[in-house]
């Protein structure tokens, strides 16, 4: 949203986000750089600057123009909110929500207000709230934007594991022509279809239909791929997934990762994580790291803490990657204690009156070094699995182009290599600190492992962790119904008919 003014700044700022729809961003950025420049007191040129900056996920440059403009007009709705978003989008929840709630407070019947609102909750995991205030936005906004208001409810039930609830409202709102692609997907998703069922053939006729986008037609032969798969045609289904995967044309991240895992391992030995650690540790907060591949069980494992009396599951934020590029420049004491605490203000936000917050971003394990010196008491859970189920289960998932290194055998072979070798790095510095939970030992021998994670990570054993299926607590991840079922072992394995496809990663695992 963009505010109105009058004045002779109005054509360029209308230009800025023209131009910024089109995806111009470098373009918008330099009319809006000069529209500040000649005009430091306008408000709504410093806004226009963050949007464009924003929309190419550059948050962290965007975040002081937004933070310019409130200053300038705090009762501007939309700056608030925009700055809002763009906190939370590193992970600075603590410094979000107040700004959500000011907005809130000065538009209590303002729509977009209250769905924005809506959104903020959603993301940090508070599902009721968020439930609540999109069913108040849907009653205030206007009929045009309503689809995507449902849409946000469907997405919020599913992660709340109402599933009819929302099998329902998808099967109402399926005939909205611009959500169709998505809605088909989700239909999937909460469906046990195979390739002969009338569902699939829908699919296949929306995936032709032209001027679908990319990302939704690569989405839908996701969808396609495991309907092959759940009729047995494996051949097929594996080039179904490899097409959809090509789509997306995502530029290839294992190099720049071997790189990082190099400077990484040269930047933390453990002599120098125990020396830091011992300078800047905050011993009285204590969060629990659950990290690995995605897709390697992370989602079960933060289910089965979370069900503790004393454990939150704070979800995935980008709250230790910020904390973590922050510190890069060096780990001063002012710097470090100022990352410490905001960390620990955004998780007590997230899982407010819980002792020990779950923290299960599973990239999470780039940076087990800033974690471990800036928190002592931190455990770290790395969650592992077979290497060719982790991979077929992400090519069976829409992960956006950021983990492009799951979309081919190669790649994936290639990130998982340098990946185990970040990881015994830092088991090496901190052999006590980090748990390994292997997730075919989980699925067979729950109950032993399950007391056996908990004692490592220092929590006293609890029944309520053995059922995780049980956890009312929302789960938004691509695991979200798949952890509704219980512990199950019905997916380790799943590798097997796809074999003769995945030799380099076979090669990895020794099979």
């Amino acid at each position: 949203m963009t505010p109105g003014p009058s004045g002779r700044i109005a054509p360029a700022l209308r230009e800025i986000e023209e131009l910024t729809d089109r995806g111009q961003f470098a373009q918008a950025e330099a009319l809006a750089r000069r529209l500040v420049a000649g005009n430091p007191l306008a408000a709504p040129a410093h806004y226009m600057l963050g949007y464009a900056v924003q929309s190419s996920g550059r948050f962290e440059v965007a975040e002081p123009c937004f933070a310019r403009a409130v200053t300038l007009d705090g009762t501007n709705v939309d700056y608030l909110l925009n700055h809002g978003l763009c906190l939370l989008s590193m992970g600075r929840v603590a410094e979000a929500a107040p700004l959500y709630e000011r907005a809130r407070s000065l538009a209590p019947r303002n729509f977009v207000t209250v769905w924005r609102n809506g959104s903020f909750r959603a993301r940090i995991g508070h599902m009721q709230e968020a439930l609540a205030l999109f069913e108040s936005a849907l009653a205030k906004a206007p009929e045009q934007t309503r689809h995507a208001i449902r849409l946000d409810i469907v997405e919020c039930l599913l992660s709340m594991g109402q599933v009819e609830a929302a099998r329902e409202r998808i099967l109402r709102e399926i005939g909205t022509p611009a959500l169709r692609a998505r809605y088909l997907c989700l239909l999937t998703s909460v469906s046990r279809d195979d390739a002969g069922s009338a569902l699939y053939r829908e699919v296949c006729t929306e995936i032709d239909r032209p001027g679908l986008a990319p990302a939704d037609r690569s989405d839908l032969m996701i969808r396609k791929g495991v309907m092959l798969q759940a009729s047995g045609r494996h051949d097929e289904a594996f080039a179904t997934l490899l097409d959809a995967k090509r789509l997306l044309r995502a530029p290839s991240v294992t190099a720049a990762f071997a790189r990082e895992v190099d400077e990484r391992i040269a930047l933390f030995p453990a002599q120098r994580v125990a020396e830091l650690a011992a300078r800047h540790g905050r011993s009285s907060f204590r969060p629990i790291f659950v990290i690995g591949l995605p897709r390697s069980g992370t989602t079960l494992a933060a289910q089965i803490l979370s069900a503790h009396s004393t454990a939150g599951n704070a979800g995935e934020l980008e709250t230790l990657t910020y904390v973590a590029a922050k510190l890069a420049g060096g780990m001063e004491d002012a710097k470090a204690d100022a990352m410490a605490r905001l960390y620990e203000e955004s998780m007590r936000v997230v899982t407010p009156g819980r002792a020990r917050p779950i923290d299960k971003m599973p990239l999470n394990f780039r940076f087990v070094a800033e974690a471990a010196v800036l928190f002592p008491g931190a455990r770290f859970v790395h969650c592992t699995r077979h290497p060719a189920d982790t991979f077929m289960s992400a090519l069976q998932t829409e992960m956006n182009p950021a983990h492009s290194y799951s979309y081919d055998p190669v790649s994936y072979a290639a990130y998982y290599r340098d990946y185990r070798r970040l990881m015994a790095h830092w088991e090496t510095v901190l052999p006590k600190r980090i748990v390994t939970l292997s997730y075919e030992t989980l699925v067979t021998e729950p109950e032993t492992t399950i007391r056996a994670l908990l004692e490592a990570v220092e929590l006293p054993f609890e029944e309520a962790c053995l059922a995780p299926e049980r956890n009312s607590g929302a789960v938004s991840t691509f695991s979200r119904l798949q952890v509704r079922q219980g512990i199950t072992a019905s997916s380790v394995g799943r590798w097997t008919p796809y074999a003769r496809h995945l030799g380099p990663i076979l090669e990895l695992a020794g099979a």
